[in-house]
């Protein structure tokens, strides 16, 4: 059995050892255990904080119920809004049931679905969509409009941040160009959309645009990503003529259209909203292909479970199942569902 005096040269022999070496014994930690993700729901809207979800069972309804309190969407706008999954293309329905474990991590976005061209009414090529009005609250006056606004104060503004988001990162891609001239007149529609949102954003948070600040701006993160990668790929003239541009549009914009006109918050959301339709094409459309298609003599899309009308532009009264590989189902809010033939790759999609 070891002496004491054994022990305290042994002690001393151990100290000077570590006092060489100049390391300390490292102190061993238990791995710290990851924070369980559960599911998020996250909101285009710059200063709203996402839900989170770890446990239990939740529908999309309720999740949509408690996000459009969140957002101040009110209950007459509430059912135009759904969870979307961005990753998966996938919208989820209303009854449709998260089961929240341990190991779920599953991240969708609160985002309006249902969206009505032209609610705005300021493309008068399409007929203006309203909300539902009683008609004896009209009193057969002329000067009243047809209808009620369709989105409230909110919802605008949620469609604004949406739109935006949509724009830039392509979830809202630009319609095919039909020409080198048309190429270049979009380019500058969309430096027009970024001028739009720098002007919004100034005005939303009372900040001027100065001559100052107007030349530090830069349009890239305003403009779709697509387009920014397109931009690069030039040469330098190019790229500066384009810089030169847009730093005339934001001046001339700020001048003749924010200071002269008196231009409001809601005018720029309109604004922005109006020529994001022209831009893309078939916005707030959902195109399907479905895996059996047939049209019956009543103009009925059956043998899929749709129905709808007969497009006449198709020429036939009948598409075999075995040809439905070449068609596609469209959804939007003001034609409803129909059929079409799949356009090809280079072709502009009405």
């Amino acid at each position: 059995m070891p002496t004491l005096g054994m022990m305290e040269q042994l002690s001393r022999q151990l100290c000077g050892k570590m006092k060489r070496s100049g390391k300390r014994t490292p102190i061993p930690s238990s791995p710290a255990s990851p924070s369980p993700k559960g599911l998020e729901v996250h909101f285009y809207l710059a200063d709203t904080n996402q839900l989170e979800y770890f446990r239990d069972c939740h529908t999309t309804e309720d999740i949509c119920v408690e996000s459009a309190k969140r957002c101040s969407i009110s209950p007459l706008c509430h059912n135009l809004f759904s969870l979307y999954d961005e990753t998966n293309d996938l919208w989820y329905p209303p009854n449709h049931e998260f089961k929240i474990t341990e190991g779920t991590s599953l991240t969708v976005h609160y985002r309006m679905r249902f969206y009505f061209k032209n609610w705005h009414g300021t493309n008068e090529g399409q007929p203006q969509v309203w909300g539902h009005c009683i008609s004896k609250l009209r009193g057969g006056s002329q000067n009243i409009p047809e209808g009620t606004p369709l989105l409230d104060a909110a919802s605008l503004e949620y469609l604004f941040a949406q739109g935006q988001h949509d724009f830039q990162k392509g979830l809202a891609p630009l319609r095919s160009p039909q020409s080198e001239v048309d190429q270049h007149e979009m380019e500058n529609e969309c430096l027009g959309m970024a001028v739009l949102a720098i002007t919004h954003d100034s005005m939303n948070r009372d900040i001027p645009l100065t001559t100052t600040n107007t030349n530090e701006i830069s349009y890239k993160r305003f403009i779709p990503e697509s387009l920014n990668r397109n931009i690069k790929q030039r040469n330098l003239l190019t790229r500066m003529r384009i810089s030169s541009v847009f730093k005339k549009f934001l001046q001339e914009f700020k001048q003749r259209t924010v200071q002269d006109s008196n231009i409001s918050l809601y005018d720029l959301k309109l604004k922005y909203l109006a020529t994001l339709e022209s831009l893309t094409w078939d916005l707030g459309s959902e195109v399907l292909e479905p895996v059996s298609l047939s049209i019956s003599p009543d103009r009925d899309l059956c043998n899929g479970g749709y129905h709808g009308y007969y497009n006449q532009s198709q020429g036939q009264a009948r598409i075999q199942p075995e040809s439905s590989n070449d068609m596609q189902v469209q959804v939007t809010g003001t034609t409803g569902i129909s059929w079409r033939k799949k356009p090809s790759n280079d072709a502009v999609i009405p």
